[in-house]
């Protein structure tokens, strides 16, 4: 149905061969790929999240319901964010009030 191993490994990633100009240039570039996610999610019920698995055990991952892979991709996220808020601070940089 949705083979979650060897399909993720296999996704091309358009970033790769992407050169950093800005952080603007950056976010209107990942806009579309932002919206085709966010159609994606609105397209799934909730049958889905609990009988659809990602297997990324022979890339030596686990094996998780998508439900909970969606779930760990926002907290991804929100790490990074913290990380990134954090190095802001080290370096006494005026950072955005995210988190209201």
């Amino acid at each position: 149905m949705y083979p979650g191993g060897q399909a993720l490994v296999r996704l091309h990633n358009p970033f790769v061969e992407k050169e950093f100009v800005s952080v603007a240039d950056e976010l209107t570039f990942a806009q579309p790929y932002r919206e085709d996610f966010l159609n994606y999610i609105k397209t799934l019920n909730p049958h889905d999240l609990d009988t659809i698995d990602i297997n990324l055990l022979e890339e030596g991952g686990y094996k998780k319901k998508l439900g909970d892979m969606l779930l760990r991709i926002s907290y991804h996220e929100s790490v990074h964010t913290g990380q990134l808020l954090d190095y802001m601070r080290t370096m006494n940089v005026d950072r955005p009030h995210i988190w209201d």
